[in-house]
């Protein structure tokens, strides 16, 4: 008698352990998926800086020309 509940009890815990191992795989799965979202993102984030970086010195050149030409202007109209 006591021999077959402690198989139903061994019965239980195996089948409870089993769930928890799948969820655990499960869990495991989505750590991997948000792990290479944030890593995307962080990518993103790279390219975006390197984006605004060149936006700046292009600006930067744009501003110098026009500089450039603004004294070359000035000059002329000195003359």
């Amino acid at each position: 008698m006591m021999e077959k509940e402690i198989k139903e009890m061994f019965g239980l815990l195996l089948k409870r352990f089993d769930g928890i191992e799948t969820r655990l795989d499960r869990l495991e799965s989505r750590q991997d998926e948000i792990f290479l979202v944030v890593k995307a993102i962080e990518h993103n984030n790279l390219v975006h800086g390197a984006e605004i970086d060149n936006l700046k010195f292009k600006t930067s050149h744009i501003e110098g020309t026009i500089n450039a030409v603004g004294n070359v202007i000035t000059t002329r109209k000195a003359i």
